[in-house]
C-alpha cells in the first residue's frame, strides 16, 4: 500500500496539477505540500481535507482503495489517521471509499482538539456521538459541552471544531454524508 504522500502525489500528477496549483487550492503553503508528498510532514486532518478537496477525491482516497468489506472486526481495525498534533486516532467503522455515508470512531486523548474552529466542509451533513467522556464543540459561533451520551447533528458547511475536556479518553463514533474521511 503506497504513503499517503504518495497517494497525493500520484493523484495531483494523474489530473496534471502543479504543486502550485494543490497548494493555493488547499491553503497551504507549496514547501509543506512538497514535504507531505515526500512523507517528510505529518499533515492534521484538516490538512489532509483541505488537500483531498483540492484534488476532488473523497478523504478515504488518500489512503489508497481498501477492497470493500461489509463487516469490520474490532481486532482488525486499523487506525485510519493519528495526528500527534491533535492527539486525535480515528478509525474507520466501515471499508472502501465509495460508500454514502463515512463512518468512524475518533479516540481523543485527553485535551486533544481538531483545531481551531474554521474546518467547514463544501457540503453533507455530519452526526457525532459521544460515546464516553466530555466534548467541547464549536458549531459557528456556537459553544456545546456534549457528555456521555449526547450527540449532535449539523450542516457540515458549517464550521466547526472539538475538544476532549475530559481527564483522560474521549471516545467519539461521527457518520458524515458524503464520507470526508
Amino acid at each position: 500500500m503506497n504513503s499517503i504522500g504518495e497517494v497525493i502525489r500520484n493523484t495531483r500528477i494523474k489530473q496534471k496539477l502543479t504543486l502550485k496549483e494543490v497548494a493555493k487550492a488547499g491553503s497551504i503553503s507549496l514547501s509543506f505540500l512538497s514535504e507531505i508528498e515526500r512523507d517528510k510532514a505529518n499533515p492534521s486532518i484538516s490538512v489532509l481535507k483541505r488537500i483531498a478537496n483540492a484534488l476532488n477525491v473523497n478523504f478515504t482516497d488518500l489512503f489508497g482503495e481498501k477492497e470493500q468489506s461489509i463487516v469490520v472486526r474490532k481486532n482488525e481495525r486499523k487506525p485510519l489517521l493519528h495526528s500527534e498534533g491533535s492527539r486525535i486516532t480515528w478509525y474507520s467503522l466501515s471499508e472502501g471509499s465509495r460508500n454514502k455515508m463515512g463512518p468512524i470512531w475518533g479516540v481523543l486523548e485527553e485535551g486533544a482538539t481538531s483545531g481551531d474552529v474554521g474546518v467547514g466542509h463544501s457540503e453533507g451533513e455530519e452526526f457525532l456521538y459521544v460515546q464516553s467522556g466530555c466534548l467541547e464543540f464549536m458549531l459557528g459561533n456556537d459553544r456545546y459541552t456534549l457528555e456521555e451520551g449526547d450527540s449532535i447533528y449539523f450542516d457540515a458547511r458549517t464550521p466547526h471544531s472539538y475538544k476532549n475536556v475530559w481527564r483522560g479518553e474521549t471516545l467519539v463514533i461521527a457518520v458524515s454524508t458524503p464520507p470526508t474521511f
